[in-house]
């Protein structure tokens, strides 16, 4: 499957990272739920945070890219 990174520079653009992620059977039952299919997303997208940026707390809380160029502002799944 794929989902799109949502990152916002420091210049005022909007840069869209695809990745792709595999389904995760969540409940063992065969087939997958919609709320697997997200589950599954948000579990891999959550991991690339971390590896692409890191989170700032205080007055400008957020996810920093480690590159210093900008945010992270979320993913679609």
């Amino acid at each position: 499957m794929k989902a799109v990174l949502i990152i916002l520079l420091f210049s005022g653009q909007t840069q869209f990272k695809s990745f792709e992620y595999q389904l995760k059977d969540f409940d063992g039952h065969p087939g997958f739920t919609d709320n697997e299919i997200v589950m599954s997303c948000s579990e891999h997208a959550e991991n690339l945070y971390s590896q692409l940026a890191e989170h700032r707390w205080g007055k400008s809380q957020g996810w920093y890219l480690k590159d210093g160029s900008g945010t992270l502002q979320g993913y679609i799944c």
